[in-house]
């Protein structure tokens, strides 16, 4: 098994922004036998957030969903059939994140270059192609479900701070069921004499 910790660091001081002091969260919890798609919203920084629905892949689970603030520290393993799985609790990490051992990650915010999603096309979009005007850098949300370990790095890394100052990510987390309540023990009888 190949375990990657993955750590994104980059030097704040020297671009002169502070991050926000914790990650923001959000939970979306779904337990019924017939799974209906999650439905959330992530903030692409394109005015208002985008409502998204991701199918459960597990039984009983929840979505959390947090913004952190670069560097991000976060210890993920490559699990085959599972995805990228999270290996070490967020509280253990230097930014103290919200993710848990056995949390999937199921997207992130990513960056990629190109012409704006609000440009709908057409002539004068490709005319701009051309010559590179209209085009820039765009925060987009990657669906790492069912991709290869690789291009979901390479996507991950594209969050640094000359683009942004965070990177907001999607966790599918597994419910454990409820622990069942123990009986009270029996009154005993006293003794007969």
């Amino acid at each position: 098994m190949l375990r990657v910790t993955l750590i994104v660091c980059v030097s704040q001081c020297a671009l002169g922004f502070a991050p926000p002091a914790a990650p923001r969260v959000g939970l979306a919890r779904h337990a019924a036998p017939a799974r209906e798609p999650f439905e959330c919203e992530v903030d692409l920084e394109a005015g208002e957030p985008v409502k998204i629905q991701i199918t459960p892949t597990m039984s009983d689970s929840e979505l959390v969903v947090a913004q952190y603030p670069l560097p991000f520290f976060i210890d993920i393993e490559n699990r085959a059939q599972l995805g990228a799985v999270v290996t070490k609790d967020g509280s253990e990490q230097q930014n103290k994140g919200v993710e848990r051992v056995g949390d999937r990650l199921r997207a992130f915010t990513y960056y990629e270059y190109g012409a704006a999603p609000s440009d709908g096309g057409g002539v004068l979009t490709m005319f701009n192609s051309f010559s590179g005007a209209g085009y820039s850098w765009n925060r987009q949300l990657f669906d790492a479900t069912f991709v290869s370990w690789e291009s979901s790095l390479e996507k991950l890394v594209t969050n640094e701070p000359r683009r942004t100052d965070s990177v907001t990510m999607v966790f599918e987390r597994p419910v454990a069921p409820a622990p069942a309540q123990a009986a009270e023990p029996a009154a005993t009888a006293p003794p007969a004499e």
